[in-house]
């Protein structure tokens, strides 16, 4: 029964591999959750929460919260963390993660900078016996089995920044690769952390002046093997409003919306699976919003406010 019971995890395990990090169709909204040198590196303090709910419809689908917040500290020193919960199936990820960053100004009117920023994490894997069925009623390889302790990890990320207009990063997470043991067997089953790395860029193009077009690309590697792209292309409309879509490689398309309300951004993201499973969900869904925060007297490079400032004509 033990076995069978390590065995079922596993496959669903398989299943949803790449859940050791979570899934965000619009990561180019928050960087810092794919690259800690990105922490700090926005005009504003952006607090950040999202809901995404996988695979509508299908039983045990991933569903993701998390809650982040960063900002510069100093002139080149940025720190911020987030709150995350993860649940598959009966498994469920939980932790936080404390990130810190600095920033280094290439140039005197700091258009270009490069951040090399550092992360550790805290992560609490439980399993939820209610949801598991087993052939002997309360076995005890289920009600006692298993262990719930916090695993620590780190992050490491490089990121480059040309004023508001491109950026791109490489970073590398669950670095410590910790090997946790699974259940209290004879025999111990290892869950451990993967070495997952991304490079992620983009560049926002000014097509006019309403009109703005905001590109990006996010490429996930995991050293089981597993290699996956995100491509996305956005139009924005005054800065208030955008539209646009994503393509990530032979798993989904995604339709993006959103704008902005003085200081609050909201954005709503639905991905439409192209992969087998898109035959039992009606796709995936996905809402953030987010509060910008300005930075005291200096709250006039925030891009919300700059835009909404009424300018009095000079007299003579």
């Amino acid at each position: 029964m033990k076995k069978l019971i390590a065995l079922v995890f596993v496959g669903f395990t398989g299943i949803v591999s790449a859940q050791q990090i979570s899934l965000n169709s619009q990561y180019l909204f928050n960087e810092m959750m794919v690259n800690p040198g990105a922490t700090g590196i926005k005009d504003y303090v952006p607090i950040q929460l999202n809901y995404r709910k996988q695979w509508g419809n299908f039983p045990g689908s991933p569903t993701t919260q998390f809650l982040s917040a960063n900002g510069a500290v100093a002139q080149n020193f940025g720190i911020g963390g987030s709150l995350f919960n993860d649940v598959a199936g009966p498994s469920r990820r939980t932790g936080m993660n404390f990130n810190t960053a600095y920033h280094l100004q290439l140039d005197p009117s700091r258009s270009h900078i490069l951040s090399m920023g550092l992360g550790v994490s805290l992560t609490q894997h439980l399993i939820d016996v209610n949801k598991l069925t087993t052939y002997l009623p309360d076995d005890p390889a289920v009600e006692r089995g298993y262990n719930n302790q916090m695993v620590p990890d780190a992050n490491f990320g490089v990121f480059y920044h040309y004023k508001n207009k491109g950026y791109a990063g490489l970073s590398a997470y669950n670095l410590v690769q910790m090997n946790r043991d699974l259940y209290n067997f004879e025999t111990a089953v290892q869950n451990t952390l993967v070495r997952t790395y991304y490079f992620l860029g983009g560049y926002n193009f000014t097509l006019s002046e309403k009109f703005d077009l905001k590109t990006s690309t996010l490429v996930q590697g995991i050293e089981t093997g597993t290699i996956q792209f995100d491509v996305t292309a956005i139009a924005e409309f005054k800065k208030v409003v955008w539209l646009g879509g994503s393509y990530r490689h032979t798993d989904a398309v995604v339709a993006m919306a959103g704008g902005q309300v003085g200081p609050l951004k909201f954005g709503y993201a639905y991905d439409y699976t192209l992969s087998d499973i898109g035959n039992y969900s009606n796709g995936s869904h996905e809402v953030f919003i987010e509060l910008q925060i300005p930075y005291g007297s200096d709250s006039g490079r925030t891009p919300w406010l700059k835009r909404n400032r009424i300018f009095s004509p000079k007299t003579k």
